[in-house]
């Protein structure tokens, strides 16, 4: 129950930010790159509050989580520059008006790459978490971690209109 309500109340602060993802603005990634990096790092501080209020970690634990966890984030971060990449040029495009049948389908296969990459990164971590951490508290993890991008993703998925 204090996971639920903790994530509620998180959930609220994260789709406060995402307001501020240069996505729902139009323009090339690399004009949003301050936005991008601001509420990235604003998200980790969120992230880190959560994972140390929910998951129970001996000092031990917290130390050898956190060098994997920076890893983890740092290639978490790395995927997901794809997937901002695909929304602002979906913004871009709108903005222009130049969707082509060629360009759509351009889109959705680097959205499908970028789905694939995220997979395989969550899998290239499970045992690196598991190095460190009980599996209970690896699964924990990566629970919270499925519901933090839940959240992000409602919040995507009613600022973006469909195709036309």
């Amino acid at each position: 129950m204090k996971l639920t309500k903790w994530m509620l109340s998180t959930g609220v602060l994260i789709i406060g930010l995402t307001a501020y993802m240069p996505a729902f603005s139009q323009g090339s990634m690399e004009t949003h790159k301050e936005e991008i990096e601001l509420t990235r790092a604003t998200l980790k501080v969120q992230k880190k509050q959560i994972i140390a209020k929910n998951i129970n970690l001996s000092p031990t634990e917290r130390d050898k989580l956190c060098a994997v966890h920076r890893a983890h984030q740092a290639n978490t971060d790395a995927v997901a520059n794809q997937r901002v990449k695909v929304i602002t040029d979906y913004a871009d495009t709108l903005k222009n008006g130049s969707l082509t049948n060629e360009k759509a389908m351009d889109m959705l296969n680097e959205w499908l790459s970028y789905e694939r990459m995220r997979l395989i990164t969550k899998q290239s971590y499970v045992k690196k978490f598991q190095e460190v951490l009980p599996s209970l508290k690896v699964v924990r993890f990566f629970q919270i971690e499925n519901k933090l991008e839940a959240i992000i993703n409602m919040e995507l998925a009613k600022q973006i209109p469909l195709m036309r």
